[in-house]
């Protein structure tokens, strides 16, 4: 069979509009109404998480068993869940449309002989022939397993992560694309990961605003404003019971609009905001002590590099050191602990958030961390900050000073944003102040997921016993699992092979020819174009992408520039493009492969995710 993909014209839309307003004169047998069935009819409610945002509501299917046949009747919220509490949008309902949509791609097809990528004729084939044609195609064209790339998009990163990631590795692919990642949530929220340890970036932190009395939105109509069921519940909770919202946005948003004060930035300033709130809080001492003494770095001891960089002032082996608060006695503290409540010889610590004045440690001064963040910003007041935000410097302060005695404040973490270039540092001062507060891990603050702790968990118990936490996949969270999954595709001793990820040949090529390049390019595309191009050597030998295998993305639709992508799949020295998805999408039709892929509720692969505010994990299952 062929594809053809016609073009929508006004004639055609108002005569389909019209044809569709005669259908509400039919039987409603024939427009989806209901119909007489059988009696033998078998009703029964399976639960899985959703797939059509990065929200991941968890859902009830109701299906109907007919004559042997299984159908879905209704979606609806998970009526025990924590997370989106029974409720669930009008995107996430239409996952039923999807599963039976008339256009579903049903089985394997290959590109007409002749025909070229772009212009949709395809031919269907059996399984067997489409394995055999990637087979075929990839030895005789010589295809190598460094010259290959995979492209995933959010649904990968959450649902087909488990496996994908292995699948790449076990067969010497080091090539991903992990969403627009550039453009996607990733910058933003590696700015908070930088400061909790997190990495997982849909919602491994989750802001319990149902216990919250303050909440702060910076740059941030998404959570709200955007569809994010989870989200909204949970929000109108937080209203329902008093917590008082203040937005600082440019415009009057839809989260703005609905706050109890908005306040209005120019726009790109709202880090200066953030950097003169986090100033009033450091210098007027109202953060919780107690919860930075025991839960954070600020009480360690920091000294300047040769290069006049900020470290740890570590001993010998490699520990953080501390002040007693009691005897003014420099100990060291277990790393990654969490807890710096005993010594690394077990005895107890009450570290000092002030060092003396005038201490020096191997023949350099130190300084608490705290003490070193509040001489870094110490000319951001909010007298400075007035100047580039139009917002008045008393508005600063009455904000840091009323979101410090709030008691369970919160400062939402964000969703999207990561168009802007100062995301990322605006994010992580965000958290820094939430930190700043006791407000991680608390009631009324930031939530770390049920997933997060099991892993986490383990991890540190295998730190403990010296011994390997498991695999990487399954046992690993948070920062240490990208850096051993960056380790990997970085380092070109991995493979058999000896080539890293082009992105990270692309950066080192760069680097050399003293042009500007990105420092840790892991899962992004920056380089691609250059290595299908033939722009890219590495070891003196052109490093070429000549296939790719897309799976459950769309970049010609979703990553800029659309032209880029269709240059890419169309390029003379791209031999082979392998598509997998559940509908034609606009990326299909530059396939030479086809594969059929399941919706998310005819998959049961064991995924597991958050469910909701507390450490509860959610499951799918297969309808």
């Amino acid at each position: 069979m062929s594809w053809r993909f016609p073009r929508l014209t006004r004639r055609r839309f108002l005569q389909s509009s019209g044809g569709v307003a005669g259908l509400s004169l039919l039987a409603p047998q024939l427009v989806g109404g209901e119909v007489a069935r059988g009696d033998d009819v078998t009703r029964e409610q399976v639960y899985s998480i959703c797939n059509f945002c990065s929200s991941l509501c968890n859902v009830q299917v109701t299906t109907e068993t007919e004559n042997g046949v299984k159908r879905i009747v209704k979606l609806d919220g998970n009526p025990h869940s924590t997370l989106n509490r029974g409720k669930m949008c009008a995107r996430g309902q239409a996952g039923m449309r999807q599963v039976y949509d008339v256009d579903r791609i049903k089985g394997p097809m290959i590109r007409v002989e002749g025909s070229k990528r772009g212009e949709a004729e395809f031919r269907s084939v059996t399984w067997e022939e489409a394995w055999a044609y990637i087979e075929e195609k990839t030895r005789t064209k010589k295809i190598q397993p460094w010259e290959w790339t995979m492209v995933g998009g959010w649904t990968s990163c959450v649902f087909y992560m488990y496996w994908a990631v292995p699948f790449a590795l076990s067969n010497g692919v080091p090539n991903i694309v992990a969403s627009p990642m550039q453009h996607c949530v990733a910058s933003g929220h590696l700015g908070t990961d930088s400061v909790t340890g997190n990495f997982n970036i849909h919602d491994e932190v989750l802001p319990d605003y149902d216990n919250a009395n303050y909440i702060l939105f910076v740059a941030n109509n998404a959570s709200i404003g955007a569809i994010s069921t989870s989200r909204m519940v949970r929000f109108a909770e937080a209203r329902k019971k008093g917590a008082r919202v203040v937005a600082l946005d440019t415009r009057l948003s839809e989260t703005a609009a609905k706050a109890d004060e908005w306040i209005r930035i120019r726009p790109g300033t709202d880090l200066d905001f953030m950097v003169a709130m986090m100033h009033v809080v450091l210098t007027e001492k109202l953060y919780d002590g107690e919860f930075l003494k025991k839960h954070t770095n600020m009480p360690f001891l920091l000294a300047r590099d040769a290069n006049g960089a900020w470290a740890i002032a570590t001993d010998a082996d490699g520990n953080p050191r501390v002040v007693q608060e009691r005897t003014g006695e420099v100990v060291s503290i277990p790393p990654f602990s969490h807890q710096n409540v005993v010594d690394i010889k077990g005895g107890p610590v009450y570290p000092a958030l002030y060092a003396p004045d005038g201490l020096v440690l191997e023949g350099r001064p130190v300084m608490t961390v705290l003490q070193a963040q509040i001489a870094e910003i110490s000319a951001n007041t909010p007298l400075w900050a007035a100047k580039t935000t139009g917002v008045p410097a008393q508005v600063i302060f009455r904000t840091a000073r009323d979101f410090a005695a709030a008691g369970r404040p919160i400062v939402d973490p964000g969703w999207h944003g990561a168009r802007y270039t100062n995301i990322n540092m605006l994010r992580r001062v965000q958290a820094m102040l939430q930190a700043l507060v006791g407000g991680i891990d608390r009631k009324g603050g930031w939530i770390m997921s049920g997933e997060y702790h099991h892993k986490v968990a383990n991890w540190h118990e295998a730190n403990r016993e010296k011994r390997s936490p498991g695999p990487l996949m399954t046992s690993v969270a948070g920062v240490p699992f990208v850096g051993e999954l960056i380790k990997a595709i970085s380092n070109p001793k991995t493979f058999p092979h000896g080539h890293p990820a082009w992105a990270f040949a692309f950066s080192a090529q760069e680097r050399a020819a003293g042009r500007e390049a990105v420092a840790v390019p892991a899962l992004a595309d920056t380089g691609l174009m250059e290595s299908v191009t033939g722009k890219l050597v590495y070891n003196g030998q052109p490093y070429l992408t000549r296939a790719i295998v897309i799976n459950a993305a769309n970049p010609v639709r979703h990553y800029y520039p659309d032209t880029q992508w269709k240059t890419i799949l169309t390029h003379a020295n791209m031999e082979l493009v392998v598509v997998v998805d559940v509908l034609p999408s606009d990326t299909v039709p530059y396939a030479d492969v086809i594969l059929p892929n399941p919706t998310y509720l005819e998959r049961d692969e064991p995924t597991i995710y958050g469910n909701g505010v507390n450490h509860d994990l959610a499951l799918t299952t297969r309808f």
